[in-house]
């Protein structure tokens, strides 16, 4: 990959059949968000009358050549940007819900070595490939890709809680409970000057992006992280799942240059 970070980014557009003749040379089976063919399962039969489709549609579109000894040569880009996404060493997925919509859309990022692909789904069987030059360029398409704005209020408000208690503020905040709500949060030690301000973010239509990093160390450990961006107009909050299970959840308003410093870091 260029070394120009100024590169702009290039995106493909390739149906489930296409990805899925993609794999199968790259010896792959599946990539995150390769989902079941809306029609049903395939028969060995079907799945190889869609790889023969789908050869012919690349060799169409100028992206593979079939040459008489049976080999298959694909554009390397088309190979990257599959490839990157099966073979990945660091990753960030994330499901991010606009205000008030009822399904999310999903992004899967890869990064192996120089080459980082965001992966999404603008339709069932249609997969989108973008190709970034940095990382930097992908933090930015992250921030993009959940309608992030920076917020003006609540700078320094942070609330620890339990996984349950959290989940039962969220349902009484989503039912328009905001007196109860903010009980259970005072009642886990937050104060009213902090509590009411999540509250009200909860009730008023947030943006809700969740998200996932995973990050290979040097010793081939893999760091996971999980965390949720709650946002609207006024307030923006992070929400970081602890390492260990019993640990309380903690929840903090927070800022886009923390956020970028903690991506850069996570991934």
């Amino acid at each position: 990959m260029s070394n120009n970070i100024n590169q702009e980014p290039i995106t493909l557009l390739l149906s489930r059949e296409e990805v899925l003749f993609i794999l199968n040379l790259l010896h792959a089976d599946v990539i995150p968000g390769f989902d079941e063919d809306p029609l049903g399962e395939m028969t060995p039969e079907q799945r190889q009358l869609a790889l023969t489709w789908a050869g012919r549609a690349l060799r169409a579109r100028g992206l593979a050549k079939l040459y008489d000894d049976g080999k298959w040569v694909v554009h390397k880009t088309v190979l990257r940007a599959v490839g990157v996404c099966a073979y990945s060493q660091n990753a960030i997925f994330f499901y991010h819900w606009p205000a008030q919509a009822e399904a999310p859309v999903r992004y899967y990022g890869h990064m192996r070595g120089d080459d980082i692909v965001v992966h999404s789904r603008p339709e069932d069987v249609l997969h989108q490939f973008t190709l970034f030059a940095s990382k930097d360029q992908l933090i930015d398409h992250v921030f993009g890709a959940v309608e992030y704005e920076e917020t003006p209020n609540g700078h320094g408000y942070e609330i620890s809680i339990s996984n349950e208690d959290f989940a039962h503020v969220r349902e009484l905040a989503g039912a328009g409970s905001v007196e109860p709500a903010l009980e259970l949060l005072v009642k886990n030690g937050a104060s009213g000057d902090i509590a009411r301000p999540f509250v009200e973010t909860l009730v008023n239509a947030p943006r809700i992006s969740i998200m996932q990093t995973l990050k290979q160390n040097s010793d081939q450990r893999v760091e996971k992280r999980d965390f949720t961006l709650i946002q609207n107009s006024r307030h923006t909050w992070l929400t970081i799942a602890p390492d260990n299970n019993g640990a309380p959840l903690h929840v903090k308003s927070t800022t886009q240059n923390e956020l970028q410093g903690l991506l850069n870091h996570w991934i």
